[in-house]
């Protein structure tokens, strides 16, 4: 009988612990907020800027992978 595995997101800590130092909130409440448990305005905006943030990384991870 094998367990079900549950695949942990992962996220850029980088953007995290920007946006913590920004907002001046743990970086658990920013992790909250993108993974989308908690809704508020803040929590909205939040998740907004992490997108954007990412996003540019994410686009060249693709662009790399294509050209290789």
């Amino acid at each position: 009988m094998d367990k079900p595995t549950k695949k942990r997101l992962s996220y850029n800590t980088e953007i995290i612990k920007a946006l913590s130092a920004a907002y001046e909130f743990s970086e658990y409440f920013i992790r909250e907020c993108i993974r989308g448990n908690k809704k508020s305005l803040t929590a909205d905006k939040i998740r907004k800027e992490y997108n954007e943030m990412n996003n540019p990384s994410v686009e060249k991870l693709q662009q790399f992978q294509k050209n290789t």
